[in-house]
């Protein structure tokens, strides 16, 4: 995942750095603070994913680059003004938030962002992919590790995998546990849709590791997997209503 960071404020972008190391370990992020490095970045050939954008730079407002150059990718905005809000609109505005913000304003983003490209994926798989025939949104096995040693996995055996202190763990069936030189978005993709669904930023889950789900705060889902003793796993309001119909094909 590339990630796009205009921001003029230190504290503002520490506080997105922080957040996406803690949730997106393995995404590849560039930072700019100025329309003059950012009209650089646009054309450099970067193929961007989604970008986090101060409206008010130094050198003017960003709109006046993406005027020049409109954006492909998603882009949330950020400004202490709503005045500019029906401007951000027009270049693919996936959210709009005021300053100050905080951790959770930017977690709120990037779930409202999983939901989509899960929407999407699950589309163009589903168009695009026969019953007769395999391809990359139907992998039947992965390669795992455990030590030294490398272990091939039937996708049927995995329970779930999630990352920590980034890096991607697979639990299997029996709840032995291995890790994964791949990243979870890369994972999402690959993996059979109808059995694994992507919960929030940190889990992909079997249908089979899943014991039970309750209602949770705020219109989210709680889910009690196995080898997790009691713990719960929380899928987002953004990701429920996709949760449910998946749950239930």
């Amino acid at each position: 995942m590339n990630i796009l960071l205009v921001e003029k404020d230190e504290n503002n972008l520490k506080l997105m750095l922080q957040t996406i190391a803690e949730n997106y370990a393995m995404a590849q992020i560039e930072h700019c603070s100025t329309n003059e490095n950012l009209k650089t970045l646009l054309c450099s050939g970067v193929a961007f994913d989604l970008a986090l954008c101060e409206v008010e730079l130094v050198d003017g407002l960003i709109f006046e680059v993406f005027q020049e150059i409109h954006p492909s990718f998603p882009v949330v905005f950020m400004s202490a003004y709503d005045k500019y809000w029906s401007q951000a609109m027009i270049f693919n505005a996936l959210d709009y938030l005021r300053k100050p913000i905080g951790r959770e304003e930017i977690l709120r983003v990037f779930d409202k962002y999983d939901a989509l490209k899960n929407h999407f994926l699950k589309r163009f798989s589903a168009d695009n992919v026969s019953k007769n025939n395999k391809s990359v949104f139907q992998k039947d096995r992965l390669i795992a590790k455990k030590g030294t040693n490398y272990y091939v996995i039937p996708t049927q055996n995995i329970a779930f995998i999630y990352t920590e202190s980034r890096i991607v763990f697979l639990i299997d069936q029996s709840g032995e546990r291995y890790t994964v030189e791949r990243s979870l978005s890369d994972l999402e993709v690959e993996l059979p849709s109808r059995d694994f669904f992507r919960v929030n930023r940190k889990f992909i889950v079997h249908i089979n590791a899943i014991l039970s789900f309750k209602p949770s705060f705020k219109g989210k889902i709680a889910l009690e997997l196995m080898h997790l003793a009691k713990a719960e796993v929380s899928i987002s309001q953004e990701n429920a209503t996709q949760f449910k119909k998946w749950i239930e094909e």
